[in-house]
């Protein structure tokens, strides 16, 4: 039972501070496997996703409708710094890498909650949603 504590507080001891994401299986180095709850950071996204984003910015496409819809063609090192960072905390658990994520992820989120949608969403239907329409009356154009 030694053993085990030992393993179990070692796959832990890096994870200090963080919540808690999962229960994974644990090999030690003498043969045992263990059902450990990880709580190590694990990235909003998976790196791939953040590798199709930053081709998505940097296609024909997206750039043409950006620059017709803003008059700017997009900026897309975000992308690319946040899939390098992804990739960095999986080979290496590099703190910096993890915060500039959560940071980026973030300020994503905070800048979507800017965009207000187009239509103003009804609460209830109107009064008279009902009523058929009238299809023989033609309509003054």
């Amino acid at each position: 039972t030694h053993q085990i504590r030992q393993c179990f507080s070692s796959s832990l001891l890096r994870c200090i501070g963080e919540p808690v994401q999962t229960v994974a299986s644990v090999s030690c180095s003498w043969g045992a496997a263990l059902s450990v709850v990880f709580c190590c950071f694990k990235p909003p996204r998976a790196c791939e996703d953040y590798w199709s984003e930053f081709r998505h910015c940097k296609s024909f496409k997206n750039w043409f409708h950006h620059y017709y819809t803003y008059g700017t063609v997009p900026s897309c090192q975000q992308w690319k710094e946040d899939y390098h960072n992804c990739r960095e905390w999986e080979k290496h658990r590099g703190t910096e890498a993890k915060e500039a994520l959560r940071r980026s992820e973030k300020i994503r989120v905070a800048e979507q909650r800017n965009f207000i949608p187009v239509w103003q969403l009804r609460q209830e239907p109107p009064r008279d949603w009902h009523v058929p329409l009238n299809q023989e009356k033609p309509q003054d154009s």
